[in-house]
């Protein structure tokens, strides 16, 4: 426990520089390490052997972060990327790579390749979204807002994940999801939730009182926002256990000694920040 601990430790505290420093291009090279690594993981879970195929989709996977940092300043240069167009030359260009070395490529292999490298970098990239939110949304959110809503997807994912261990470790009884992910039980996954909502809702009175500007958040929202993070967090991990089980792998790396590799860390992360950012943008829609 107590190695998991001090990592855990040192991995927040890592992840507080890269927020402080989240308006410079320490964000977007952070980001796109994160996704590269976690997408490695996945290719190398599922076994995929074309090597072709790995080194393409890992630069294609490296690029994503970069993209979302900059398109909008290439845009306002009158610099317009054909994302949808790019993207499917990518995915063709992997079908193209699996035919000509099929014997060491499978289909499920080139589908999984492409989930791995488009929906891990754009979640991970969800935080540079999330910190532009101002400038988007400008009628609805205040510059705080960025920093607000990056920590309450953090909090949800794993601040959720800490509390349910603590929880779980101490009051469980009730296993959760047996087959999926033994260790888990009803009451870590109450705890948890409990445990970021009070977090979130916290997060949310040193704003309001200290930040805010533009008040377009209720503690209502708040609470029921980060209630339905945490669980579809909760979600977000469940569904990495069953990749993990499939594959027979116990961790998909070993980045984070104790925790397991990045995907281990960020599984529940991209789940709760794709939710969150949707949530964030419908609601600035409704309010504009």
């Amino acid at each position: 426990m107590l190695k998991r601990i001090v990592v855990g430790v040192i991995a927040a505290l890592l992840m507080i520089t890269v927020l402080i420093f989240r308006n410079t291009p320490v964000l977007s090279i952070a980001l796109a390490f994160l996704a590269v690594v976690a997408a490695y993981e996945i290719e190398k879970c599922v076994q995929v052997k074309n090597k072709a195929i790995k080194a393409v989709s890992l630069v294609f996977t490296a690029l994503v972060p970069f993209y979302y940092e900059y398109a909008p300043e290439l845009a306002a240069r009158g610099i317009v990327l054909p994302i949808t167009a790019i993207l499917s030359f990518y995915v063709v260009l992997l079908f193209i790579l699996m035919l000509t070395n099929y014997d060491n490529t499978k289909f499920e292999d080139v589908a999984t390749v492409i989930l791995a490298t488009t929906f891990v970098p754009w979640a991970f990239s969800i935080l540079i979204r999330l910190n532009d939110i101002d400038a988007t949304n400008p009628e609805a959110y205040d510059g705080h807002y960025a920093m607000f809503y990056i920590i309450i997807g953090l909090f949800c994912a794993w601040l959720t994940d800490t509390f349910a261990y603590f929880s779980g470790k101490f009051l469980g009884k009730h296993k959760l999801c047996p087959k999926i992910s033994p260790k888990k039980t009803v009451e870590g996954a109450i705890g948890g939730m409990l445990g970021a909502v009070l977090s979130c809702v916290i997060a949310f009175f040193v704003f309001d009182k200290c930040y805010f500007t533009v008040h377009s958040v209720s503690l209502w929202e708040v609470i029921v926002l980060s209630a339905v993070l945490s669980i579809v967090g909760m979600c977000g991990d469940l569904t990495a256990s069953v990749m993990k089980r499939n594959f027979g792998v116990k961790d998909f790396g070993n980045l984070f000694p104790g925790h397991g590799g990045v995907m281990d860390r960020f599984d529940s992360a991209l789940f709760v920040l794709t939710v969150l950012y949707a949530a964030v943008m419908i609601k600035g829609i409704v309010m504009a």
